[in-house]
């Protein structure tokens, strides 16, 4: 198999189906670009024919393809963009493309799928509801008062019963005053990040893979919008999914492109917030400009002032999309941040 293939097989998205005839479907990243809406029904459709590439969709009816001892077409570097490779993969196409003419040329195969290993969580931690049950004699007397303390944090951030929700605790060094939220892939625990109940440095312990996306399995193949925070209660308060930073890596964009939904972003309304607005102007994404007091920072805090409902549907309303206006939206966070100085 020719390191094209290989390459292009590293863009597909992780969701994907396959047929007993050969093709690979999933959400088109083609459409939107051809004046149809965003593909959310899987109707692209990419076979590897042996060494090469046959691209169509079903809806559009964009397609195009490329065989061993071709040139890597226009339309091929169009569809890698659209499946979010940045130039210096291009020029890879390009480059393993012509290598394929010589009659020596050895490929070495790349990862194609996007995968995260399994991690452990912290020694002893246990769902918060596990513990409820311990909680007595001796044991409560010992760690009851730390365990009270996540109990009491969660409950003040809206959770009225933590117990039904997927958060873990271990009286554990270092962790008996946090919360643990574990990070999932595909049904396994595949990192987490602990929050610090009470005040002091180090407000999170994460152990992460590098550029997850936090909340993805909770998003559904047929939602209209995703919602991108960079925290994982923002993220919970809105079912919307976390970046876990202030900015937005390839394979994040990946992932959350293939969803296809339309993607909008609420940044945090603070310094590091900013960053992301350029990112997303990039990827054709859209940034919420939600009208909240000067004094909520966050969508989790916003949430827990207006409700989520009200939250979601202001940030569909005020959502920006275009360099243009997501510029003038960065300008007005700004012109915001100053006056609050």
């Amino acid at each position: 198999m020719t390191l094209v293939v290989d390459l292009f097989k590293s863009l597909l998205p992780p969701r994907t189906k396959s047929s007993p005839s050969g093709w690979t479907s999933f959400n088109a990243p083609c459409c939107h670009h051809k004046g149809h809406k965003q593909d959310t029904r899987k109707r692209a459709g990419v076979r590897f024919d042996g060494d090469g590439i046959v691209y169509n969709c079903f809806n559009c009816k964009f397609s195009t393809g490329w065989q061993p001892g071709s040139p890597f077409s226009d339309k091929m570097k169009t569809l890698a963009r659209w499946m979010n490779a940045d130039d210096d993969t291009i020029k890879r196409f390009v480059f393993e493309a012509m290598k394929t003419e010589s009659v020596g040329y050895k490929p070495v195969p790349l990862e194609s799928k996007i995968e995260f290993t399994e991690k452990p969580l912290p020694e002893g931690a246990l769902t918060l509801a596990e513990w409820s049950t311990l909680m007595h004699g001796d044991l409560e007397k010992e760690l009851g008062e730390d365990y009270a303390a996540v109990l009491e944090y969660l409950i003040n951030r809206g959770y009225s019963n933590p117990l039904e929700h997927d958060f873990y605790w271990t009286p554990a060094p270092s962790y008996r005053d946090r919360v643990i939220i574990p990070f999932r892939w595909q049904g396994k625990i595949v990192g987490n990040t602990a929050r610090k109940v009470n005040k002091g440095k180090l407000k999170y312990l994460s152990d992460q893979h590098h550029h997850f996306v936090f909340n993805f399995d909770q998003q559904l193949d047929n939602q209209k919008y995703v919602l991108v925070q960079e925290g994982p209660f923002d993220a919970l308060a809105v079912n919307g999914v976390a970046l876990l930073t202030n900015e937005i890596a390839d394979q994040q964009a990946r992932i959350i492109n293939s969803l296809g939904a339309e993607v909008i972003v609420i940044p945090d309304q603070d310094q590091a917030g900013l960053m992301l607005y350029d990112r997303a102007a990039d990827l054709n994404w859209s940034v919420a400009v939600p009208n909240w007091d000067d004094d909520v920072k966050d969508t989790a805090e916003a949430v827990r002032k207006y409700g989520r409902l009200y939250v979601v549907v202001d940030a569909i309303m005020t959502a920006h999309k275009g360099a243009i206006k997501i510029a003038m939206a960065k300008q007005k966070l700004e012109q915001k941040l100053e006056r609050l100085k």
